[in-house]
């Protein structure tokens, strides 16, 4: 799954824990249609944050999501900010 599938796919905390969850469950993945290889997660506050490093040529480089809850609320299915970092 590229960044940007991952950006659109993390529009609220539940749907985050949900690639959470899939992220440790390959069967989960598999279910889900979803290729989560080489990813990784770090629970921040407020939030999750996605990683994966990648190899382009001859130099390595790390990618990442950071789904941040927004500031109104704190239900579990509360919309998130969503951020591209490298890549």
């Amino acid at each position: 799954m590229t960044a940007e599938d991952l950006m659109g796919l993390v529009g609220s905390l539940g749907r985050a824990a949900e690639v959470v969850e899939a992220i440790d469950d390959p069967e989960r993945q598999r279910k889900r249609g979803w290729d989560l290889t080489g990813w990784r997660y770090e629970l921040v506050p407020w939030g999750v944050r996605f990683s994966r490093r990648e190899r382009h040529g001859g130099s390595e480089a790390e990618t990442s999501v950071l789904a941040v809850m927004k500031p109104q609320g704190t239900a579990r299915d509360q919309e998130v900010w969503v951020v591209l970092s490298g890549g």
